[in-house]
């Protein structure tokens, strides 16, 4: 970080670094022209810890980040602090709470990508009833729930036509629900909840959204260390 002299605007932590508020702080305070920030998990940073570092980027454009309990209070926070913000990935569950959440203090969010997450058809039905500058949507692989008339939940298979045409005014649409598709075979058998260890160290980090597919960015190692620590 010291090298950089504050030049960094792109940082991609792997889904296995469980940050601390002090980690976070120190790379914030040393980060002020961040612009995209990739963290997959943050169960160990506080409200008042993100929210600090939200208040630091404020060139933040992009973020990707986990499911969390109450997230309205980091969109206001990015609200308040990212004016040139329009990029979100969101990784784990999405709810009502959550896109009211979106749809209330990012309203000219331009892209979302929800890829491997469980979604409820009432928050995919919020977004595309009220997000009305939303150009690109991912809900590719995701285990869509709707609640039925007995309060049961159910796995939605196959969009209805009033939701596939809600989507259609969208740039981009990236949806699967194939039995057949390895990703939305994981996603059933993890129950909705991807279990991203069990699976390829790339899995976690593709998406059908190009500006948010990885590639080779975000490894732990690179190819030479993968063979020196393997298990046979």
């Amino acid at each position: 970080m010291a090298i950089s002299c504050g030049s960094v605007n792109c940082m991609i932590f792997h889904y296995n670094l469980y940050m601390k508020d002090e980690h976070l702080h120190f790379i914030s305070e040393r980060s002020p022209h961040l612009k995209r920030l990739v963290m997959p998990a943050w169960n160990r940073i506080t409200k008042l810890g993100i929210c600090q570092a939200i208040q630091r980027w404020q060139e933040l454009e992009s973020l990707t980040m986990p499911t969390i309990g109450h997230p309205p209070y980091i969109m206001e926070e990015i609200a308040r602090s990212c004016k040139n913000f329009t990029e979100l990935k969101i990784m784990g569950s999405f709810d009502l709470l959550f896109a009211s959440a979106i749809s209330q203090y990012l309203p000219k969010l331009k892209v979302l990508s929800l890829r491997c997450s469980k979604v409820t058809m009432g928050a995919l039905l919020c977004l595309l009833t009220s997000m009305e500058y939303l150009e690109i949507l991912n809900i590719s692989h995701c285990l869509l729930l709707d609640i039925t008339a007995n309060g049961k939940r159910q796995v939605i298979h196959d969009l209805d036509d009033q939701t596939l045409e809600k989507a259609s005014r969208l740039r981009e649409f990236h949806y699967c629900q194939s039995r057949s598709c390895t990703a939305c075979q994981r996603m059933m058998v993890d129950e909705g909840i991807m279990r991203w260890y069990r699976y390829e160290d790339w899995f976690w980090r593709q998406d059908e959204v190009r500006s948010l597919d990885l590639q080779d960015y975000g490894k732990l190692f690179d190819a030479g260390c993968e063979r020196l620590t393997s298990v046979d």
